[in-house]
């Protein structure tokens, strides 16, 4: 009788075993999966904006871009803009060219310095 006692309480064991493996299976598959989505998310939330600041840039740049071709059609006298049409276009080109190198580089440098910064805290 305590042979079948003994198989029935392993049988228990195996059983409630059973039941409890698959449950933190699935709690671990759950949890794993909501990490994932979690990141999806802000790695969306980081490229999209990421891309609407570089739309908006463009916008501006254009901008900028017709207001200095303006400025430089004023500057320049009108018999050299009749003579050189594509010189305020070309005087444009190379500020805006100047001022993009510049702006490239400090970019650059910030970024570089975050991960750096990064880098060290790890």
């Amino acid at each position: 009788m305590a042979k079948k006692q003994q198989e029935t309480e392993d049988q228990d064991k195996a059983f409630s075993l059973s039941s409890v493996i698959p449950s933190l299976i699935f709690e671990k598959t759950k949890n794993h999966a909501k990490e994932k989505t979690l990141y999806l998310q802000s790695q969306f939330k980081e490229h999209s904006s990421t891309a609407i600041i570089a739309a908006l840039s463009f916008v501006i740049g254009l901008t900028w871009k017709d207001f200095i071709v303006k400025i430089i059609d004023n500057l320049l006298k009108p018999h050299i803009v009749n003579k050189y049409p594509y010189l305020s276009e070309l005087i444009t080109a190379i500020v805006v060219t100047l001022f993009a190198i510049i702006a490239i580089t400090f970019v650059s440098r910030w970024a570089h310095k975050q991960e750096k910064e990064r880098l060290q805290e790890i």
